[in-house]
């Protein structure tokens, strides 16, 4: 790829695929104008993009725009130079995406009648991982024959559900199967580790319609899931109130109080790590009923609340790193209140209230040999504090 061409120019958004070697097979789905956001997406994460594609996808999205997003030719016919024996020995991972219906059932019986189904049976031969996104009308989808094949499929590949709406088995977003692919492919720092992360913010009511609560965007809780899954980290977030999206590839279950937060601790199962940067309230007010009159100013009274970490030590034997804001302190004063709390946590992360909902922060991490200052966005101070959790589990 020459230097100056704009695929070798991307933001990047991490180096989980780096020096990989991803092939991209695109099959005759109209899904297959998606193709060109999943080749720029994975160059994004460091990846080496070599783009396959039969004559019914070039129908339908032009060799030229597959060029520009891969930023090297594609391969469009298998010539002298065997690629697809090349693929079967160079393919770190290979991406069927969009899997139409016909390349499907091609896969699953052998057949190699174009480039991508070539490239397919041999990776299947080498053993390369695969993962397969099919997209195709609801009612083909539903089709028993179909879903053997899926089935069939099962067995050698990462098969990515497609997402079934306006009777249609759309194609996962290019960050779905981006996320999968990092996971498959990557660095694998977590691989087999069950990691639970705890945050947004809790609300507490006052009466029926009115609540207290933390200020938290979720934005840290967000980026530690999803950077765990793309390490390999079998996943769960309990998230509370929150301004970000989650990946729809992370599993999510909702928390709105801290009693409610605490009902779940009290069921919690099996975790090799917990991540609790939730911002949770330490008073909860004594509740009216109904609403309050809002020509009287209420006196509300406060308690203080149980404190959730003390209740996850206690029901887990795991590593536990907890998170501490402080608020207009200098960097000391704000270790030594981190270091409080390693008295129930093994990690402590600690940073300034300044940096709420903004992208990049200045973290502390805490542990009883040392202290860590890191300075970056929150997309990579998340993977420094889990390549540091992977080092303890």
């Amino acid at each position: 790829m020459n230097k100056h061409h704009p695929a070798n120019n991307v933001t990047p958004k991490g180096d989980y695929l780096k020096n990989k070697n991803v092939w991209l097979a695109v099959t005759g789905s109209v899904s297959c104008v998606e193709s060109v956001g999943i080749a720029r997406e994975l160059l994004r994460y460091g990846a080496n993009v070599t783009i396959v594609a039969n004559r019914a996808a070039l129908e339908l999205v032009g060799e030229k725009a597959l060029e520009f997003a891969s930023g090297k030719p594609i391969i469009k016919e298998i010539t002298g130079q065997v690629e697809h024996v090349i693929a079967g020995h160079e393919a770190d991972l290979l991406i069927v995406a969009p899997c139409c219906a016909t390349s499907l059932g091609k896969m699953v019986h052998g057949i190699g009648d174009n480039p991508p189904m070539l490239v397919a049976l041999t990776c299947i031969g080498a053993k390369t991982p695969m993962i397969v996104a099919p997209a195709m009308d609801k009612n083909m989808a539903n089709s028993k024959i179909v879903k053997q094949n899926l089935k069939d499929v099962k067995k050698f590949a990462t098969v990515l559900d497609p997402i079934m709406v306006e009777g249609k088995a759309k194609l996962p977003s290019k960050l779905r199967i981006t996320a999968e692919a990092c996971k498959i492919a990557g660095p694998n720092n977590l691989k087999k580790n069950k990691i639970l992360v705890i945050g947004g913010g809790s609300s507490e009511e006052i009466d029926d319609v009115r609540v207290i609560t933390n200020k938290s965007t979720g934005k840290m809780a967000k980026h530690l899931a999803e950077t765990a899954f793309s390490m390999g980290a079998e996943v769960q977030l309990w998230m509370g109130n929150s301004t970000e999206e989650v990946g729809e590839w992370i599993a999510q279950e909702k928390f709105s109080s801290t009693e409610d937060l605490n009902k779940k601790i009290k069921k919690l199962g099996n975790y090799d790590a917990i991540l609790v940067p939730a911002a949770l309230s330490d008073f909860i007010p004594t509740k009216s009923k109904g609403k309050i009159n809002s020509q009287k100013v209420p006196e509300v009274k406060l308690k203080k609340a149980k404190k959730s970490i003390e209740m996850i030590r206690k029901k887990h034997k795991g590593l536990l790193c907890a998170f501490k804001l402080g608020s207009k302190i200098k960097d000391n004063e704000l270790l030594e209140k981190g270091k409080s709390l390693l008295k129930n946590a093994d990690m402590v992360i600690a940073n300034h209230s300044e940096v709420l909902g903004n992208e990049k922060t200045k973290i502390a991490i805490i542990t009883k040999k040392d202290n860590t200052w890191i300075e970056d966005t929150k997309a990579n101070a998340s993977k420094l504090i889990l390549k540091e959790i992977a080092e303890k589990i």
